[in-house]
């Protein structure tokens, strides 16, 4: 941790990498984290508080402190009264740099609203082989329900964007005792008080989706191989 940095800062920069370093938890580049803290304005030495999160591009196993965006939470979340609706999310990633805090720093990628908007300390968002199996299930809302029993909730497909953002957040908002959601066709999301908290809760589903597939699953779960088209 560099002299200044805030603590916050480390503690995501390990969670990320050792998430990211691990291919069952993410495929390579694929998604993000953050976490959420309050620091001292340069400019006005009043407290501003702060979102750290992968800017976009970046891969979660190598990530460093460059790597990440650091927007003014203030001003992120004041989008929600300007957002123009689902046709028009493209401008509110461009929007995004105009909630930037200080120098340098990563571009923000189009899942900044869901790090910003759910009123968590510590979110991950991750791409697993096993959520991405109950993401994309035509039956994933209910293998969701019975895995889960209501800690993990469904959010059906929707694009990547503010939209998607606010939906994950109000999910949190009226369920307190989820620990996450999956998304669909999507992958995960997962937060917590701590950064500590927020790993666990993302180790957890994945493995326990993993467990479930395991146990439920079968050895040919597209069907049977058809004669001549084999790979």
């Amino acid at each position: 941790m560099t002299q200044g940095e805030p603590a916050e800062v480390a503690e995501l920069i390990g969670r990320s990498n050792r998430l990211g370093s691990d291919r069952r938890n993410t495929n390579y580049a694929g998604g993000n984290a953050s976490a959420k803290g309050t620091v001292t304005d340069p400019v006005t030495g009043e407290p501003v508080e702060l979102l750290w999160v992968k800017g976009s591009g970046g891969d979660l196993g190598t990530l460093t402190a460059e790597g990440l965006a650091v927007l003014r939470l203030d001003r992120l979340r004041a989008l929600t009264g300007v957002y123009p609706g689902v046709e028009r999310e493209d401008e509110m990633v461009a929007a995004f740099d105009f909630c930037l805090h200080g120098r340098g720093g990563a571009a923000p990628s189009i899942d900044t609203a869901m790090h910003g908007l759910v009123d968590a300390p510590h979110v991950d968002h991750l791409h697993p082989d096993s959520g991405i199996a109950f993401a994309t299930a035509a039956g994933g809302e209910a293998l969701t329900a019975n895995c889960f029993g209501g800690r993990v909730g469904w959010v059906p497909w929707r694009r990547p964007g503010f939209q998607l953002g606010l939906d994950i957040a109000e999910l949190h908002r009226a369920s307190p005792g989820m620990i996450g959601v999956i998304l669909g066709g999507h992958g995960i999301t997962a937060w917590g008080a701590t950064s500590e908290e927020c790993e666990a809760n993302s180790l957890k589903i994945i493995r326990d989706a993993q467990r479930y597939l395991d146990e439920h699953g079968t050895g040919a779960p597209f069907g049977s191989e058809i004669a001549g088209f084999q790979a």
